[in-house]
């Protein structure tokens, strides 16, 4: 249906079937998501609309999406979506909306669970440190310097972890 990089020309809302949604981050590892009904797809197109100053060129694509099955989706043309948030503008601007869009965003929801996976990742290399200065207590471990480093590799991993616009509802 969509490549990624390509232009986005409509947002997809999943009526009947699923979609698979892939994402090729960092390091060439591939981030697959499920779309079924009432899912959506091309939430760039969102947050193309409500960038100010305006650009005419449409947001590239983050996923491939491809159909599994056949599906029943009901697509929203980037011109009809400029249209209802132009004359909708400051409905955009509720809070709820914002967070409601955030959430059900596949790319967002990738990008949380990167920083979940680090976070758990952080908390159990903690707990095996502190498991093996039990056991082997002839050299102390520097607390300090490891605390250190485990925050410098989670931020940086942070930091590269393929993070979604920001520039979404920002007027």
């Amino acid at each position: 249906i969509t490549k990624e990089g390509e232009p986005v020309e409509r947002m997809l809302f999943v009526l009947r079937g699923h979609l698979q949604s892939t994402q090729v981050l960092r390091d060439g590892v591939k981030s697959c998501c499920m779309l079924g009904p009432g899912n959506f797809s091309g939430d760039e197109l969102l947050s193309w609309c409500l960038r100010r100053p305006f650009v005419e060129r449409l947001p590239p694509s983050s996923f491939t999406l491809v159909s599994l099955e056949t599906t029943e989706a009901f697509g929203l043309e980037a011109a009809d979506l400029k249209y209802v948030t132009q004359h909708f503008r400051y409905n955009f601007m509720n809070e709820k909306v914002r967070r409601s869009t955030r959430y059900y965003s596949p790319g967002w929801r990738t990008w949380a669970a990167v920083a979940i996976q680090l976070a758990w990742r952080r908390y159990r290399h903690r707990l095996t440190l502190t498991s093996l200065s039990f056991i082997r207590p002839r050299r102390p471990l520097s607390r300090s310097s490891s605390l250190k480093e485990d925050r410098l590799r989670l931020y940086t991993a942070m930091l590269t972890s393929p993070k979604p616009d920001q520039e979404d509802f920002s007027f």
